[in-house]
């Protein structure tokens, strides 16, 4: 079949219905618009935002049994008691528990699960479970990325065989996908604040069940949202910089790193600084090294560059394929796994996060595969990567290695800032199905949420200069 999109497919199939009326006619405008449709002119992917699709380029209808509601607008009024700048208050938390997920019915639910949830109910049976609620379509985004969203579907493409882009700022890049790699640069853009600020805690919970805590400042500067930057090309292959500073571990305490986020990271691997206490030198990072597989230092070992936020790293080492929409159970409106009243230590426990605190519900998620290509060599031989339709957050990956086992797999919860309102990763695990271990970094439920906008944060207050005074403070 010629069409793409099924969006596409769906709108001009009724114009192809209304004006063939011979056979002749059939073959003949059956092909031109064949062949529009191809090229993207038979008519504007805007149109079909905010119409047929939502303004973010989700399905806005219900599945055909009511479990996933319609989109309605998201949730964009923060409850009446909210205190701006103080923990979320949980505006579902009245919602009752609607089934619960084990290893003994697994299999009434397998179609709906990633490899990585089945892997953990399969290892932990009886102790991981998976707590499902209703589905809530909270999700929403400021006007001004609706906007660019518009702008976007009809200007944005590929370039350098997908590794970059062109035409697209200030919103997903393209909101009516074609490919996996368009479905990835929509993850790389999604709105997470302009002005990013937070205390953030994590750390690696290993086999015997100790845990290393991680405690960093972070803050991040977008380009990409920047209402300064009026056309692509003034970005210069910047989407984003990022700064972070320790203060725990001991070994840590005082290091810090500046990274530029660039585009096509071929062109120009992410550039970055760090700084160690014990040398008391900024030193220039290795490229390569942290746009590929370079081990993470607060990890132990267990993250690499290229799986911070699930994915973040460069697309060439990898052929990319579409494998398509599907219904999953995912973590979302993570209220409770992030409320500073819950406390770390109750969320965080061996061998995995306490099931009680998270909520899953069911989502339509793109689903992509990438496969290594035969000239590069990787930790990870395939990865599959799942992204929630309304936002376009990677909110789970598999993992494997070159012998097809997967040894590694990523959770992501999703939480709306419904002051902004503004859905944000706010924070993911990788667990380890090898060394039983697993990393949680980003997590806020210790100093509470992050701020999306922070007017104290210029785009001057990054690089090796602003990392040496940062480090001095």
């Amino acid at each position: 079949m010629c069409w793409h999109n099924r969006a596409r497919y769906d709108t001009v199939l009724q114009t192809l219905r209304d004006i063939m009326t011979n056979l002749a006619i059939k073959k003949t405008l059956a092909a031109a618009l064949c062949a529009a449709l191809v090229s993207g002119s038979a008519f504007a992917d805007s149109a079909l935002l905010g119409t047929k699709l939502t303004p973010m380029g989700a399905d806005p209808n219900p599945s055909a049994d009511g479990t996933i509601p319609a989109w309605t607008g998201g949730f964009t009024t923060p409850p009446a008691d909210y205190v701006p700048g103080q923990p979320h208050i949980d505006p579902f938390a009245d919602d009752a528990r609607v089934f619960t997920i084990s290893q003994d019915n697994v299999s009434e639910y397998a179609n709906k699960l990633s490899a990585t949830q089945q892997a953990l109910l399969a290892k932990y049976p009886g102790k991981y479970v998976m707590n499902v609620y209703p589905t809530r379509r909270s999700c929403a985004a400021p006007e001004h990325v609706y906007a660019a969203n518009k702008r976007n579907a009809d200007q944005a493409s590929l370039v350098d065989g997908g590794n970059g882009f062109t035409g697209a700022l200030g919103g997903i890049a393209f909101p009516v996908p074609e490919n996996a790699d368009e479905v990835l640069w929509n993850h790389k853009t999604h709105y997470h604040g302009r002005r990013f600020s937070a205390k953030i805690t994590g750390g690696t919970m290993y086999e015997n069940g100790s845990f290393t805590r991680v405690i960093r400042e972070d803050k991040r500067y977008s380009y990409y949202y920047d209402p300064q930057t009026t056309s692509s090309e003034e970005l210069d292959n910047r989407l984003f910089v990022w700064m972070g500073i320790w203060s725990a571990p001991p070994r840590m305490n005082g290091s810090g790193f500046s990274m530029t986020n660039t585009i096509n990271q071929v062109v120009e691997p992410r550039p970055g600084f760090m700084f160690r206490p014990d040398t008391r030198k900024i030193a220039r990072a290795v490229p390569n090294a942290t746009t590929y597989e370079a081990p993470m230092m607060s990890a132990g070992g267990l993250r690499i560059a290229d799986d911070m936020m699930l994915f973040s790293g460069s697309q060439d080492r990898y052929e990319w394929s579409l494998i398509g929409k599907k219904p999953f159970y995912i973590p979302y409106n993570a209220y409770s796994a992030s409320d500073p009243a819950m406390g770390f230590d109750k969320l965080v426990q061996p061998k995995f996060l306490n099931p009680e605190l998270i909520r899953y519900e069911l989502h339509r998620v793109w689903v992509i595969e990438g496969k290594l290509k035969p000239e590069f060599s990787h930790r990870y031989q395939r990865r599959v990567i799942y992204f929630d339709e309304d936002t376009w957050i990677a909110v789970g990956t598999d993992l494997y290695d070159s012998a097809g086992a997967l040894t590694h797999g990523q959770i992501a919860f999703v939480k709306n800032y419904y002051e902004h309102p503004a859905c944000i990763q706010d924070f993911d695990v990788l667990y380890d199905f090898e060394l039983d271990r697993y990393n949680i970094d980003h997590l806020k439920i210790e100093f509470g949420p992050a701020n999306l906008d922070n007017p104290t944060i210029d785009r001057r207050d990054f690089g090796s200069a602003a990392l040496k005074r940062a480090v001095a403070r």
